[in-house]
């Protein structure tokens, strides 16, 4: 029986700030936020196609998600899959994403075995395995899993307590240090094992669920909310039904800037051997480097030697794992490694680019030295050899924004589009910028 896609782009996008905000008072859909040259909905769409997916069912909540969606993506002609989207009648019924995806198996008639994903993350797995492993065990549900460290799970991931056979017996959502040391008692010495946390993507007996989904009980958790991974799981565990946690090989979250700027640097490093079969021929395959032939022969205003003769000089370095869009123009004195540069891109000369996504249209001036950070789509980084700026330790610059030359912005600060910063701001970490107000504020 063939598996279906349900691909989940409900949610707002409020932790991705600045990346999802395209316009004051206006999130981009998670399905739309681009990552290394293609949009989020179509590395997750490509990734299951070749695992042999070809029916789809966009579960999209608000009209931004849905017409955003539908306008990257269509029916899925292009990418030669069928794509039907949840009914927009059904937006103000829903209680949450299993109540949704419920809703939909039934108005569409979808008995076959669903896999269910959330459009903020990528996941490397093999689905012959995954399905294989749902079959031998008689599974309602199978859980995809990531092994974390304590350290990393607390207060962020959902805990799956499971027995060896792999069947879960309780939940914890998002819990503190001492919630996890009252559960494993291990924690509370050296060398704790890593707990198996919640990855967000389901495998499903339909057919079974559906019949479920009337029962009383459920019906009545619908009525005030059904999420997946706080409702429906852990009923389906307390019922004592079948729900098993399979590992996974990787999880990229892209829900915020740190994750994202990880993740990224993760694809292009080849963590992710799924996604990294959809990327281009590389110039560099075993250095891991994606350059076009627009770029190689783009030549800059400054020396007006073309790309590839700066590299063949030496006047331009590219580490491992970087890939450049079409018609970027790089300047010569420029290093860049563990980087996406996209489309039509203007870098000056004398600067250093390490572990950075800059989209397409972003201007950066001489000098100017960035790392762990993102630059949104036409975007102006002004800086000078004179006065450098620097963006370091995730900084997040919104569409259309510019940055003063001078700048120093540094520790998960987040600038909204379209604003102006100083040289003269001090801004402390950790903050955002949502307007000029804020930016009145650290003058």
């Amino acid at each position: 029986m063939d598996v279906v896609g349900v691909i989940l782009v409900g949610g707002r996008g409020e932790r991705a700030r600045p990346i999802t905000v395209k316009a004051r008072g206006y999130l981009r859909s998670k399905a739309a936020v681009s990552f290394c040259g293609k949009r989020l909905i179509v590395w997750l769409l490509k990734g299951m196609r070749r695992q042999g997916v070809r029916e789809f069912f966009v579960i999209a909540q608000g009209k931004e998600n849905r017409y955003q969606t539908k306008t990257l993506v269509g029916h899925g002609d292009d990418l030669e899959v069928n794509i039907r989207y949840s009914r927009v009648r059904h937006d103000r019924l829903n209680t949450g994403s299993g109540d949704a995806t419920l809703r939909s198996l039934e108005y569409w008639d979808i008995d076959s075995p669903a896999l269910i994903c959330p459009a903020d993350s990528l996941y490397d797995f093999s689905l012959d395995r995954l399905l294989a492993s749902h079959h031998r065990r008689g599974a309602l549900l199978t859980v995809a899993g990531m092994a974390r460290s304590p350290s990393e799970v607390v207060g962020k991931y959902g805990v799956m307590v499971a027995g060896r056979d792999g069947r879960v017996t309780s939940f914890l959502e998002k819990p503190s240090l001492n919630e996890l040391r009252h559960q494993f008692p291990g924690l509370a010495g050296n060398g704790a094992e890593p707990l198996m946390t919640n990855a967000g993507m389901y495998l499903m007996d339909s057919a079974a669920m559906r019949k479920y989904a009337h029962e009383p009980e459920v019906r009545r958790l619908r009525e005030r909310r059904l999420d997946f991974g706080m409702d429906l799981l852990p009923w389906a565990v307390d019922r004592g039904l079948a729900v098993y946690a399979d590992p996974m090989d990787r999880t990229g979250d892209l829900g915020t800037v740190v994750d994202y700027i990880e993740t990224m640097v993760d694809l292009l490093g080849g963590a992710f051997t799924t996604f990294s079969e959809l990327m281009d021929a590389p110039y560099d395959g075993q250095r891991r480097i994606w350059v076009p032939p627009e770029t190689l022969r783009f030549r800059d205003e400054v020396s007006g030697k073309s790309l590839e003769e700066k590299l063949e000089e030496g006047l331009v370095t590219l580490g491992n794992n970087v890939r450049l869009g079409r018609y970027v123009e790089i300047g010569p004195e420029v290093s860049i490694a563990n980087s996406n540069i996209d489309d039509g891109v203007d870098i000056g000369q004398g600067i250093t680019i390490d572990r950075c996504a800059i989209r397409d249209g972003a201007i950066i001036g001489p000098g100017a030295r960035l790392s762990s950070s993102y630059v949104g789509s036409m975007t102006e980084i002004g800086s000078t050899e004179e006065h450098p700026t620097v963006l370091e330790e995730y900084v997040a610059i919104g569409d259309e924004a510019t940055v003063l030359p001078g700048a120093h912005l540094r520790d998960r600060i987040s600038i909204h589009p379209r604003l102006k910063i100083p040289a003269t701001a001090v801004i402390p970490p950790g903050t955002e910028i949502r307007d000029a107000e804020d930016v009145l504020r650290w003058l």
